[in-house]
């Protein structure tokens, strides 16, 4: 029978452990905490070798008139070209700050922990939940489904209301994939759309995903099935999680195709 409940916490030492998340991250990123100050870099090194500039050339005694065929004044009109470059720089940086990522609050009717027990078996189960604790707890995932040879064995996080109903229900409400899916299963490569609002392809997860997902990673599961995350983060999957994604998709087509018992 198709179990519909709370996430579970459990996990196995065969895991793959999760990356930092993003809080961990921008604690080690030293750029990241000081993105004010590394901009405004450029700005007061060019300002301050400029001043040292100028005070080095009234405190060497060289006449202020610029000779060409003083090699000080050729060295100085170098440095004094350096210091606007850096000045320019710094102005640069400080007036094109990158707009932060739009984040949303992931539309749906209800949370649900969906998973399929007609279609995979306890061990499988066990693994598709431990799955979506850790993904929710380690990145900004807000949503998951788990696609298998045609089947929606699993479907966890903000979901729609007709998802939502047929996981309560019991149901195993199996909508259909499209190219962007079937392309990452024929290829055996993921797809990363980080701005979903530009890709018209986006209406094929709006079926089973909240209609608002600002981004969506979409992992092959072997050749038979795929992983699709939403965020409510543009942007909101970093290389790290993706490549972590793919890592637990592996795992899960051994558990789903039972190469892990045979």
């Amino acid at each position: 029978a198709s179990s519909a409940r709370a996430s579970s916490s459990s996990s196995s030492s065969s895991s793959p452990s999760p990356p930092s998340g993003p809080a961990d991250e921008d604690d080690a990123d030293w750029i990241t905490r000081n993105s004010d100050a590394v901009r405004a870099g450029p700005l007061f090194v060019g300002a301050a070798a400029a001043v040292s500039l100028l005070t080095n050339r009234v405190l060497s005694g060289v006449a202020p008139v610029a000779d060409a065929s003083s090699s000080q004044s050729r060295a100085d009109v170098l440095c004094l070209a350096m210091t606007a470059c850096l000045v320019l720089t710094g102005l640069t940086w400080v007036a094109l700050k990158p707009k932060p990522p739009t984040t949303v609050v992931l539309r749906g009717d209800v949370d649900v922990a969906f998973v399929d027990g007609d279609a995979v078996d306890d061990a499988a189960r066990e693994e598709l939940r431990w799955t979506w604790d850790a993904l929710r707890a380690s990145t900004t995932c807000g949503a998951m489904a788990v696609f298998y040879e045609g089947k929606r064995v699993a479907q966890f996080g903000t979901a729609p209301k007709r998802v939502a109903a047929a996981a309560v229900a019991g149901g195993s409400h199996d909508p259909p994939l499209g190219p962007i899916c079937e392309r990452c299963m024929r290829t055996g490569e993921g797809n990363y759309l980080a701005n979903l609002i530009l890709f018209p392809g986006r209406v094929e997860f709006e079926s089973y995903m909240p209609d608002n997902a600002m981004a969506v990673c979409v992992t092959p599961i072997g050749r038979d099935g795929v992983l699709v995350a939403a965020s409510g983060t543009q942007r909101g999957f970093t290389p790290a999680d993706q490549a972590w994604m793919s890592v637990i998709a592996e795992k899960l087509d051994q558990s789903l195709s039972g190469e892990a018992r045979a």
